[in-house]
């Protein structure tokens, strides 16, 4: 990754860009123009001084954040590492059992130079990173932010070398480890480190999904889905011998069910989409995000099945019950609701009407096939999919709808 540009919490915090346009204006630095494509990769017209683009830390009530020219990048290290380990386990005998292998947290360390004008707006400067590098606010325990990052200097829109961690907060600094005193102004050399919960780094959504789908325009049927999964049965140990059965393993716990995930036929609208194996990348995992808004009506069994479709055919007519991979199940959702299930930091959240109050934000239980236990998908080769969204007749509204993305990720960049 490059260390010229990082936003957290949808505030832009390094910007060499903007931070040489302004230095360069008041003859702090010499000429030097890093990644000439950031300003139009990220919405921003030419720069001319802070207060003529308000810029993130320009404040009015603040005299000296007019002062202050920007932060520029230096180094960025900690995204081309792997955060992947597993520790084996010496056995009695000789060799050892590998163990299970997992991803720690992301520790990513910035370093960053400060520009200012004067001696009296390095304070400022100061406070306005340390308090940018808080994150959004929020009440109470928060769980990090979205930063964005860029692979290499980008392109047109830039969209091709974005690049997403999820979960970040701040975890030591800033600390200035140096201060050059011009007579145009100050540099001081400031190292911040901030930490990902989340250890993947995210590409944007595939561009063959996206597009929102009216569920009530879906195909109506009579559909049992407990059927797709009724042929899969695992077969028969070969080593079962009738005549003398093993003992029978202690009681397990029983799985929890939905308790009001009904069986035999019903009535469904059906919307399908699809993503052939040439739109999915084949070295990288993907995981789905999907968005629903319920419309008028209260929405009832809400079913969004994930099939393989290596061959490419056509998803409307997907045959094989063994090829579904997993399900995303809600019973219930009220009107006027917004729903976003999102692999990438895996969470869920519905978004309702709450009179005067605004709106109120709650997490559903989300189940899996058959009603059973809920698990994140990963798809990791690029099978192709066929995405199928159903819900019961009776209770799809006309304006509900609904779109599901494909988010590839990796664990370096």
């Amino acid at each position: 990754m490059i260390p010229d540009y990082m936003d957290l919490g949808c505030t832009e915090i390094v910007n060499s860009a903007r931070a040489s346009a302004y230095a360069e204006l008041y003859c702090l630095l010499t000429a030097c123009d890093p990644c000439p494509g950031l300003p139009e990769a990220i919405n921003d017209e030419p720069y001319v001084d802070p207060v003529t683009d308000l810029a993130p830390w320009y404040d009015p009530a603040v005299p000296e954040s007019a002062m202050f020219l920007g932060v520029m990048g230096v180094d960025a290290v900690g995204f081309s590492t792997s955060t992947r380990s597993r520790t084996p386990v010496q056995l009695v005998g000789d060799g050892a059992a590998l163990g299970i292998a997992r991803r720690a947290h992301r520790e990513l360390v910035y370093t960053v130079l400060l520009l200012v004008r004067d001696e009296c707006a390095l304070p400022y400067a100061l406070e306005w990173l340390a308090a940018a590098l808080q994150g959004a606010p929020c009440e109470g325990a928060c769980m990090g932010d979205e930063i964005g990052v860029f692979s290499c200097c980008p392109e047109g829109d830039g969209l091709r070398e974005l690049r997403h961690l999820y979960g970040v907060g701040l975890v030591d600094g800033p600390d200035v480890t140096s201060t050059r005193y011009l007579d145009e102004g100050v540099i001081a050399e400031v190292t911040f480190t901030l930490a990902a919960a989340v250890p993947w780094i995210y590409r944007e959504p595939l561009a063959g999904l996206g597009d929102w789908i009216s569920m009530g325009d879906g195909e109506l049927l009579t559909y049992d889905p407990d059927e797709v999964y009724a042929d899969c049965l695992d077969p028969t140990p070969c080593l079962s011998d009738p005549l003398c059965p093993p003992p029978p393993l202690p009681v397990r716990a029983p799985v929890p069910v939905d308790s009001c995930y009904p069986t035999g036929d019903a009535e469904f609208r059906r919307s399908v989409v699809a993503l052939t194996p040439a739109d999915q990348p084949e070295w990288l995992e993907a995981v789905p995000v999907l968005e629903l808004e319920t419309g008028g009506t209260a929405l009832r069994r809400l079913i969004v099945r994930f099939w393989a479709n290596p061959l490419g055919s056509d998803c409307m007519d997907v045959a094989d019950p063994c090829a579904a991979c997993t399900d995303i199940q809600i019973p219930y959702l009220p009107p006027g609701a917004t729903l976003r299930v999102d692999g990438r930091t895996q969470t869920a959240e519905v978004t309702c009407a709450a009179g005067s109050q605004g709106s109120v934000t709650t997490a559903p239980i989300l189940y899996g096939a058959l009603g059973q236990s809920f698990e994140w998908p990963v798809f990791s080769c690029a099978t192709g999919l066929c995405i199928e969204i159903l819900s019961t007749a009776a209770t799809t509204s006309a304006d509900a709808r609904a779109r599901v993305l494909l988010v590839p990720r990796s664990d370096v960049g």
